[in-house]
């Protein structure tokens, strides 16, 4: 399990749009000049993930002892994960609302809440919404995190990081294509950096620039 990949995020490359309080948050989260124990919630592909992911990466370089748990991957592994996390200084655990129901896994999350609450290291978590505890201690303990809600980027937003993130792999996208992207694809982040990443593999594949009708080609593939 790649608990610890942190390489394909970081703060540089999130944008913020309306976001930019829980970004200055989590970065001085990582500083370790804030709070020891913040809560991200937002619905999915509003970048908890990314934050997360970025918050951990910018500990690489002060040595710090340091993970990130996806939560939702790692379900089905028992709530043992969760043990013997003591020697982790900073810990980000995502998803945790998918833990919510199983009694095994909130008692874990409980009890992990207290040994860092009591020690000096920080914790770092995220959900989609409200996690609906069973625990009543876990749902006030959680509550009492300082909480950031992230919100959705604009299109304008999604069309820049999208542009961004192919200019990065060295794959030039002329303003046709993006618009037709935008007007054709669904417009979550997830579902765009997933089709990014198909256009990357077809324009490699078939030695062409990235153009409207490679794009129709790839989008009619999936039918």
């Amino acid at each position: 399990l790649a608990l610890s990949n942190t390489t394909q995020h970081d703060f540089a490359s999130f944008e913020p749009g309306d976001n930019g309080e829980a970004l200055r948050a989590v970065r001085q989260w990582s500083q370790r000049s804030g709070p020891r124990i913040v809560h991200l919630r937002g619905a999915a592909s509003t970048g908890k993930s990314h934050l997360l992911q970025a918050a951990i990466a910018a500990l690489a370089p002060q040595g710090v002892r340091a993970m990130v748990l996806p939560l939702r991957e790692l379900l089905a592994a028992g709530a043992a994960v969760l043990d013997d996390l003591d020697s982790v200084d900073m810990l980000a655990l995502d998803d945790i609302d998918a833990c919510a129901g199983d009694a095994d896994w909130e008692r874990q999350l409980f009890n992990l809440y207290n040994a860092v609450d009591g020690s000096e290291r920080y914790l770092l978590w995220s959900a989609r919404a409200e996690p609906a505890f069973a625990l009543p201690d876990l749902a006030s303990r959680l509550s009492a995190s300082l909480i950031y809600q992230l919100h959705e980027l604009c299109d304008a937003d999604k069309a820049r990081v999208l542009r961004a993130r192919a200019n990065a792999r060295g794959l030039a996208m002329p303003e046709a294509v993006l618009d037709f992207i935008m007007l054709r694809e669904r417009r979550d982040m997830t579902t765009l950096m997933a089709l990014l990443d198909e256009l990357d593999t077809a324009a490699l594949a078939k030695g062409r620039a990235l153009t409207v009708p490679l794009v129709r080609e790839v989008l009619a593939a999936r039918t």
